[in-house]
């Protein structure tokens, strides 16, 4: 009897002591005030040629959130690039979904040769769902061989 009473102890103390654990969170979780200090805003567009463009230009090699619908929704962890063996380039990019609801995202590339001159087509939308805070990858390659040496993402939101 006394060894049941000292089980049934243990377990009832044990369930306490587990009921005070702090409990994780479970998902990403985006502090959306310090993405918003990283972002800078462009003014308007040149329109003289050789002079200082006023507009803050998409980065090469970087994703640009091209939405304002999605902006303060999403957030591009990572993004790189890498030769395949077949000389191609495949771009990819883990996008965060920091809502507590399900989103559709899509994205496009737009490869430049090493004059950063494009150097094929831009590729077509590819979509991608994004399940409450939690991350996809969008990828892409390039269709030319050794020619692509840079690359633009844009991202977007779809329905």
């Amino acid at each position: 009897m006394n060894r049941l009473i000292t089980i049934t102890t243990l377990l009832i103390g044990a369930s306490a002591i587990a009921g005070c654990a702090t409990q994780q969170e479970p998902a990403s979780i985006c502090n959306m005030d310090a993405i918003a200090k990283q972002r800078q805003l462009a003014a308007a567009p040149s329109a003289v040629p050789g002079a200082p463009s006023p507009v803050l230009e998409m980065p090469l090699n970087s994703v640009s959130i091209t939405d304002y619908a999605i902006i303060n929704k999403l957030y591009v962890r990572a993004a790189n690039a890498q030769r395949t063996a077949t000389g191609t380039v495949e771009v990819y990019a883990q996008v965060i979904n920091c809502t507590d609801f399900p989103l559709n995202a899509e994205a496009r590339t737009q490869f430049y040769d090493a004059n950063q001159a494009p150097s094929e087509p831009v590729s077509a939308w590819r979509r991608f769902a994004l399940s409450p805070r939690t991350s996809n990858t969008y990828r892409e390659s390039s269709i030319g061989r050794e020619t692509a040496a840079y690359y633009m993402v844009e991202l977007r939101e779809t329905k």
